[in-house]
């Protein structure tokens, strides 16, 4: 039974350090192996004041080993770190999704351009009437299969 309430502890413990921004982007700028000292984060965080950042920084206590005055990630923080990767990843393929007309209506609006171009600066014939277009059905294609 012990056993199951230290599990639930770190569990509200992992959650809750990871419910906020600041803490999230000190575990980001700590993943990305930077070795930081409390000053780096301090810095890069902009951290209104020392016990502020003091006060993440034991938060994020489950996901933290600290060796020679630098911060680094144990296993856990590289889990919890992988996880935001993941996560912001998982956002900008939605976003891209989101917007997957916009996407191909301006890839064909700059290969139209591109082909009218070429069609007035008096390419030659061949780049303009089979190469250019090619390369845009081509290029749609490859977006096409993206957002499938």
């Amino acid at each position: 039974m012990a056993e199951s309430k230290e599990f639930t502890s770190l569990e509200e413990e992992v959650f809750k350090a990871l419910d906020h921004q600041m803490r999230r982007d000190i575990l980001r700028y700590i993943g990305e192996g930077k070795k930081p000292t409390f000053t780096d984060i301090m810095n890069i965080t902009r951290s209104p004041d020392t016990p502020t950042l003091s006060y993440h920084l034991r938060s994020l206590a489950p996901f933290l080993v600290q060796k020679e005055g630098k911060y680094d990630l144990n296993q856990i923080g590289r889990a919890a770190y992988s996880l935001l990767r993941r996560t912001t990843t998982y956002y900008k393929v939605a976003l891209l999704h989101k917007k997957k007309n916009a996407v191909i209506i301006g890839h064909i609006v700059l290969w139209g351009s591109a082909i009218a171009a070429g069609l007035v600066l008096e390419v030659d014939t061949f780049m303009t009437t089979i190469a250019l277009p090619s390369l845009a059905a081509v290029s749609l294609m490859i977006i096409y299969e993206l957002f499938e």
